[in-house]
């Protein structure tokens, strides 16, 4: 009688030293987490909301090709210095809130700073929470223009209440750029540390917002979403394309 062949056992071994997909903390703390799971090492990658570079504090000055720009250096992120398909990676985080007025958000989110959010120098007649998804929107085509196929795409955002109206901005750029082509890969809660306040309260109405996200784009000419009929969020590969190897390497 014949030997019944031995099970090959599936490779890998058990852990739960993983990427997660929600932390609390800070900034530096988390970003380390998402290049490590969607960039090379060696990736030229362009911060074009660089600032004083507190993304980078965790990451090793030599695992990437760092391409470092803001405003204030006077490089508009809607308005890229970079040739066509240039780039691996772009990182994108700016002042995702509105200021309403007073000191609310000055220490926090100065959209007007940087910008000139609602006194007409941001290029735009939108005022409020539309000016900046209009920021959002206008950099994503150029963050598409400079990035190679199967690029990524890294933007950090936060929800507001605007007019007393809730804004979720996260949903509102992930419809928007997968509208423009890219493949929304992951979504990355962050928690803050400390408990936000307020300067005076009558009533609270809304829940009081103490998280960021990290959303994470790949601009893909394999893959696409399909969004119509019984097919609706189903990722597909293109007709005779080989996918693209993903990168699991993390940091400790």
């Amino acid at each position: 009688m014949k030997a019944k062949k031995k099970r090959k056992s599936p490779s890998g071994k058990p852990t739960n030293d993983l990427v997660f997909s929600a932390y609390q903390g800070t900034n530096d703390g988390i970003f380390p987490n998402v290049l490590a799971l969607y960039v090379r090492s060696g990736s030229t990658v362009a911060d074009i909301t660089y600032g004083k570079g507190v993304f980078w504090k965790a990451v090793p000055k030599r695992r990437y090709k760092l391409l470092a720009s803001d405003l204030k250096t006077g490089v508009d992120c809607r308005n890229l210095p970079y040739d066509d398909a240039s780039v691996d990676c772009v990182v994108f985080d700016p002042p995702y809130m509105h200021t309403p007025g007073g000191t609310a958000h000055v220490n926090h989110q100065n959209y007007e700073n940087y910008y000139a959010n609602n006194v007409g120098g941001n290029g735009t007649a939108k005022k409020y929470h539309e000016a900046v998804l209009d920021l959002y929107f206008k950099t994503a085509h150029e963050a598409k223009r400079v990035l190679r196929s199967e690029g990524i795409f890294i933007v950090k955002c936060g929800d507001e209440v605007c007019a007393n109206q809730q804004r979720l901005t996260h949903v509102e750029l992930i419809n928007e750029f997968c509208s423009l082509g890219f493949v929304i890969e992951d979504l990355f809660v962050l928690l803050r540390n400390n408990r936000p306040g307020v300067s005076r309260i009558l009533r609270q109405v809304h829940a009081r917002k103490n998280h960021s996200y990290f959303l994470v784009f790949r601009k893909s000419i394999t893959r696409r979403l399909v969004a119509s009929g019984n097919e609706q969020g189903k990722l597909i590969e293109a007709s005779g394309a080989a996918a693209v190897p993903r990168v699991h390497h993390q940091t400790t």
